[in-house]
């Protein structure tokens, strides 16, 4: 994984841009007092420089004022923490207040327009999670759009999803699940947290990659959907690993794959889906940080420059591996691709399934 080269920081911004403003303002006075020799050319010219010279100073000097993060949910979880642990090393490798603000709501709608109505100056980023590119293709209002309306900075981290199934269940493996559904077409069942939640589709990529017809079963949220399937009222169910390993590892629920793309270290005798044949099948509960389209690519690379470095230190990896949290990192052109393949994969998904926009 490459990083972007440090940047230099020219000493003379200050004094170039007080030669720029004076220059300025000796053409308005030229021009007021009646220097006809083409005084709105010179005017013109005169800003064009002092604007570069801000533009320049502002980007350069950057950071000087508080960096925000801002969550698209409630205190707590896996984002939220991640998003505070990198408020915490921006903080104090900067030298530069960095705070976290939850902003709840929405499906996440509510976060993602304010990031994108913000300053494009890199003090303002959004934790992007799993759902940031599957929200357009759910609701018949373009509320936002996770390709135009941002910029790419880093996929920090990611909580690999987990295909389970009922201790009950008579299979042991990804493939003796498809046979079993094959056999008894629209017989198995699959849950979810709700419809067009990350659960959700992640059902419906596997039933599109798999060949196999499955009923879905949505239920309001992760306390709803996991009594059904510890008693085998429904058949199959794709989540975040941290929430279900304690299952798994009780042994009221069978692991069959998960659908990162190495091995989890909680669970090194489970296949990932690319090793059981399903390599397309890639969901987690991805933690990236992106901010508003056109923040400049200066500000765009040290922000991941100094990402990269707290998320290298080993005691992020420590405190992450204890919440279930894989460590990624990426280069800002590495998460574009991410953000632009997955918002492609879940039109196709969303299509293939007869999803409805709402």
């Amino acid at each position: 994984m490459s990083h972007p080269d440090r940047l230099s920081r020219p000493t003379s911004d200050r004094e170039e841009l007080t030669r720029a403003k004076e220059t300025a303002r000796l053409s308005m006075d030229r021009h007021a007092r009646g220097d006809r020799k083409g005084p709105m050319k010179r005017l013109l010219a005169a800003c064009a420089v002092a604007a570069a010279f801000v533009t320049s100073a502002n980007g350069q000097g950057f950071p000087n004022q508080t960096i925000k993060i801002i969550v698209p949910f409630t205190p707590g979880g896996s984002n939220d923490v991640v998003a505070r642990e990198i408020a915490t090393g921006l903080q104090t490798r900067l030298k530069q207040t960095a705070v976290v603000e939850n902003r709840p709501g929405g499906g996440g709608t509510i976060a993602y327009q304010f990031v994108a109505k913000s300053p494009a100056d890199g003090y303002t980023m959004l934790v992007a999670p799993a759902s940031f590119t599957m929200g357009p293709h759910l609701s018949k209002k373009q509320l936002y759009h996770p390709i135009k309306e941002f910029a790419a900075i880093n996929l920090v981290a990611d909580v690999p999803f987990v295909m389970v199934v009922p201790a009950s269940l008579p299979v042991n493996s990804v493939q003796e699940f498809i046979a079993l559904a094959k056999k008894s077409p629209n017989k198995l069942t699959f849950g979810s947290v709700g419809q067009g939640t990350p659960q959700h589709l992640a059902g419906e990529l596997f039933k599109l990659s798999a060949g196999v017809d499955l009923i879905h079963v949505p239920f309001r949220g992760a306390t709803a959907v996991l009594p059904d399937l510890l008693a085998g009222r429904i058949d199959m169910f794709i989540g975040a690993i941290n929430s279900l390993l304690p299952l798994i590892k009780d042994g009221k629920l069978k692991a069959l794959a998960t659908s990162g793309t190495k091995r989890v270290d909680s669970l090194p005798n489970v296949p990932t889906m690319a090793e059981v044949g399903l390599p397309d099948v890639q969901v987690g509960s991805g933690v990236g940080l992106v901010a508003p389209a056109g923040t400049p690519p200066e500000v765009i690379a040290t922000l991941n420059r100094e990402i990269s470095a707290i998320i290298a230190d080993p005691g992020f990896h420590e405190r992450m591996k204890k919440i279930g949290v894989d460590v990624i990192g990426t280069t800002p052109q590495a998460y574009a691709k991410v953000l632009s393949d997955d918002y492609a994969k879940w039109a196709k998904v969303t299509k293939a399934a007869g999803i409805e926009p709402q």
